[in-house]
């Protein structure tokens, strides 16, 4: 980018870098185009829609105004359903193309296409953020799948796309025209365009955007010439583009000021400028006026804009929050401005656009290179810049009329931004520490575009496509609820869970006839109380994309539920799935066999987050050939009057337990007599010995009821025996030596001169 003729790499990409950033970009927009689902696109039914019309009618869409402002979820979700006309005005020659393009089709399908994203009518309305839950607008039709709407579709999103190698090559033109000796800063300002991802993704849906934008880079091109030498055919043919994007959309008006100002600029006579700047107005105003004249005439709203006000929320003011989002769905804001990137990559594209800005700013200094440009150049360069100016006074004045404040709406002035970022970032390359930064750059950044549809877009937009035939791995079910609805199987990744992470679980469900209902399925892990459950997810069957009320006949659907499970949950223990159908209406569905309402799935062992702590008391016994204690710890508890020891001994499987005992704790007085018993399943029958795996510590809590103390020292017994037979464990010492009554000596217990219970490990 400084005018030096560069070697290797570089001299390779001035020859070809074009026409590989083209490929690059119809790669990745294909690539976004088939990742973003239909309807998904911002306002991309509308655009649709109106095509539709007039593909139908082959007459303009009449204008349509709302009854009401979108104050509510459910208002949103009536402006999305489908309507013969839309409550959307806007001029018509991008749809009137895209009419002559899909004229083989009536899209007859389109209405029921557009079910809206039923958690509107709940209130749960899409919210930005990383987070991939409920960012659609559209709930997921199967039999929308395909049809004659979704392959128009897909070929008026190849136009947009189409449109968009336009605006990459017409950027590279407007460079090249500004600086025809420096063919690596014209790489990098069509680079800027053709690699931002939201260009990308706008450019992979329906939209009179892209047909906008296309023109207007175009004209910015165009200018630059004319400003240079403009003959009266240039100036006519630029006023040709500016009435072509009045009758595209509304924002084609900042274009008028534009070229007139650039006809004044030429250094000509004053004669020639005034001529160049009417031919130029007149040829524009001649295309394009009629449309806003129609309007006035039949509407009173000559620019259209009564719709799109009348139905949106205005913004009472436009401070940093505002100027954040305009930033953030100016680069990376994806579907309808909901999927955002993580923050780290809009603080390296603020980093980058900040490097530019004092590029520029160092050029214009006093003797900056800005002031050795030829003067044709400099006024062209200023000229691209105020144009973006309006575009942006254009845009903070919508936004504070619609509470729209969408920063694509910039992109009729993204040539110029390119260019001058462009222009900034170049200043830099005199550094030669930076030189290499060009090329490591660009390739970082098409890697990053290849990434965002994996990484962001299709983790929002996923949802379960019905299936045919089950897969011959899920765990078979096959229990039925009274609605019909049958839960087939399902498929886990693990074979134990541990305390304090997250779990997936996919379940197949079937139904043979359609439902009638929207049904809820309840997932609850828990221990053998279901009272206890410790995580849980209650969604719509189906999930907010596909729920029971739009099933066919005959559908399997796959729901993926993601379980956290708390750290503090109780553990290790034996933990179970239970699974239920219910209906706001209705309540619970009963199973079709059987008692109850919930499919018990388990159990499966659950893991403490981290390893037990070490016991106060370290001991090394064994109980018979599988089963060690490690150690134990005491403590005194109370409840009200009462008072109790609790003995947590720490238990250790050494080889595989093959049986379920019971452990026994007894507190002795000095004669031998029971004082107080305990007598039970480790962990109170919530994890069975038979599950404990090889070289795990249990830890097992066992609680002494002391109604009173007897005087004199007490020792403390414990052992495991088997619950049928009574037969104990044969216990062991150290030394291997096998202990009387294959009972383990524990702590000696005591009190002290004030009362207090004091004891000793050692028995």
């Amino acid at each position: 980018m400084n005018g030096e003729k560069p070697e290797g790499f570089s001299s390779w990409m001035i020859q070809w870098g074009v026409y590989l950033l083209v490929v690059v970009f119809l790669a990745l927009g294909i690539t976004y185009g088939l990742t973003i689902p239909p309807f998904e696109s911002p306002d991309e039914p509308f655009h649709l829609n109106t095509v539709r019309y007039i593909a139908v009618h082959w007459a303009l869409p009449p204008r349509v105004m709302p009854d009401r402002r979108l104050m509510t979820g459910a208002d949103v979700a009536r402006s999305l359903e489908y309507t013969e006309t839309r409550v959307f005005y806007a001029p018509p020659l991008y749809y009137s193309l895209g009419a002559i393009l899909v004229s083989w089709t009536d899209m007859r399908d389109l209405p029921r296409l557009l079910v809206p994203n039923p958690t509107w009518e709940k209130g749960w309305s899409p919210v930005p953020g990383t987070d991939p839950w409920n960012k659609n607008f559209y709930a997921r039709v199967a039999w929308g799948i395909t049809g004659e709407t979704i392959w128009a579709l897909y070929l008026l999103r190849l136009l947009s796309l189409g449109l968009g190698v336009v605006t990459v090559l017409s950027t590279h033109a407007l460079a090249r025209r500004l600086w025809p000796d420096r063919p690596m800063l014209s790489l990098g300002a069509a680079a800027l365009v053709a690699l931002n991802p939201q260009f990308i993704a706008l450019s992979a849906g329906v939209t009179n955007d892209n047909l906008l934008i296309a023109l207007c880079t175009l004209f910015f091109a165009h200018t630059v010439s004319c400003i240079q030498n403009g003959t009266k055919r240039q100036w006519a043919l630029l006023g040709g583009f500016a009435g072509l994007t009045l009758l595209t959309k509304q924002s084609g008006w900042l274009l008028l000021p534009t070229g007139v100002l650039a006809a004044l600029m030429q250094q000509v006579s004053w004669r020639q400028r005034f001529r160049n700047a009417g031919l130029f107005l007149s040829i524009a105003l001649t295309i394009g006026l009629w449309w806003y004249v129609r309007g006035a005439v039949l509407y009173s709203d000559p620019m259209g804009f009564g719709p799109h006000v009348a139905g949106q929320n205005p913004l009472a003011r436009f401070g940093l929050r505002e100027a954040w989002t305009c930033f953030q769905t100016y680069w990376a804001a994806f579907g309808w401005g909901l999927i955002l990137a993580d923050g780290y990559v809009y603080w390296c594209i603020a980093g980058l656009l900040g490097a530019g800005l004092l590029g520029l700013l160092f050029a214009l200094r006093p003797g900056g290179s800005w002031w050795r440009l030829p003067p044709a150049i400099r006024r062209g360069m200023a000229l691209v810049a105020l144009a973006f100016g309006l575009n942006a006074a254009a845009l903070v004045r919508w936004a504070m009329a619609t509470g729209a404040p969408f920063g694509r709406l910039l992109f009729p002035t993204i040539a110029p931004v390119a260019v001058l970022t462009a222009y900034g970032l170049a200043q830099w390359a005199r550094w030669k520490g930076c030189r290499w930064m060009q090329e490591a750059g660009l390739i970082a950044a098409i890697a990053f575009n290849a990434c965002i549809p994996w990484r962001f877009i299709r983790p929002a937009f996923t949802y379960s496509r019905p299936l045919r035939t089950a897969p011959a791995t899920l765990q078979p079910v096959h229990q039925a609820f009274q609605n019909g609805i049958q839960l087939l199987g399902y498929e886990v990744s693990w074979d134990r869970l541990q305390a304090g992470r997250r779990a997936s679980l996919i379940l197949y469900w079937y139904t043979p006839s359609p439902p009638q209902a929207r049904y809820w399925v309840s997932v609850r892990l828990g221990p053998r109380d279901p009272a206890g459950h410790v995580a849980g997810q209650d969604i719509w069957l189906g999930d907010t994309l596909y729920p029971t009320d739009l099933w066919r006949a005959g559908d399997i659907v796959r729901q993926v539920h993601h379980l956290s499970i708390p750290d503090w949950a109780p553990a290790p223990g034996l933990y179970w799935l239970r699974i239920g159908v219910y209906s706001e209406e209705t309540g619970r569905i009963p199973l079709q066999d059987g008692p109850g309402d919930m499919v018990v799935l388990g159990p499966w062992r659950l893991l403490p987050a981290g390893s037990p702590p070490a016991p106060a008391c370290v001991t090394d016994y064994r109980l018979g050939d599988a089963i060690r204690l490690k150690g134990y710890d005491l403590a005194w508890e109370r409840e009200g009057d009462q008072r109790y020891l609790a003995v947590t001994l720490q238990w250790q499987a050494v080889e595989e337990v093959g049986a379920d005992y019971t452990a026994f704790v007894h507190l002795l007085d000095g004669e031998g007599r029971l004082v107080a018993q305990h007598d039970g399943p480790p962990r109170g029958g919530e994890y069975p010995t038979s599950w404990w795996r090889v070289g795990e510590q249990v830890p097992d809590t066992h609680r002494l009821l002391l109604e009173r103390l007897p005087e004199g020292p007490l020792s403390l017994q414990v052992g495991m025996y088997h619950p049928e037979t009574l037969a104990r464990l044969p216990a062991y010492d150290q030394t291997e030596s096998r202990l009387p009554a294959d009972v383990v000596p524990l702590a000696r217990i005591w009190t002290d001169e004030s009362g207090t219970l004091q004891f000793s490990c050692s028995p």
